[in-house]
């Protein structure tokens, strides 16, 4: 019995690891140039999610750096993957939902931590099993080029 749950837990880290590893490939592939004219941080942050399943990350943002935040996601859930930018007051600073593309540009007026909450819906499918794939947050910088602009709660507006 000893043996068998050994080699369970092994075959369970096996597909942890090798999840992981797809998923890395798939954003360094299908992601990167999401960011392009900005430096990737080097961080990276992705995983593979279900429907209805949610993720948070918390990341220090530097003033005087422009921003481009990105969420990719494998084509099973990207028409239906958005995320939102939330301070540490749990302001909602921006939101992807409804809007054609996952890509933010932004700069901040001081140095702050953000929570990127990234949501990936129920599809209304007929298949009773849920469906997953790889989703990823990408962070890109560069030196601000037009000065500050600073970040006030999400409006309809932004």
């Amino acid at each position: 019995m000893k043996k068998l749950a050994t080699l369970l837990v092994l075959f369970m880290l096996g597909n942890i690891v090798y999840t992981h590893a797809q998923c890395k490939l798939f954003t360094k592939k299908r992601c990167l140039d999401m960011i392009d004219g900005y430096t990737n941080n080097g961080q990276y942050n992705g995983a593979l999610l279900f429907e209805g399943d949610e993720a948070t990350m918390i990341q220090t943002f530097y003033s005087r750096q422009d921003y481009r935040l990105a969420v990719c996601s494998q084509s099973i859930l990207s028409d239906s993957v958005y995320f939102e930018v939330l301070d540490f007051g749990d302001n909602l600073l921006y939101s992807s939902r409804g809007k054609e593309s996952n890509i933010w540009d932004f700069n901040l007026e001081s140095t702050q931590q953000l929570k990127v909450h990234v949501v990936v819906p129920r599809l209304r499918s007929s298949n009773s099993m849920k469906q997953n794939g790889c989703v990823s947050i990408l962070v890109g910088f560069r030196n601000s080029e037009t000065g500050s602009t600073i970040l006030y709660p999400y409006s309809n507006a932004n």
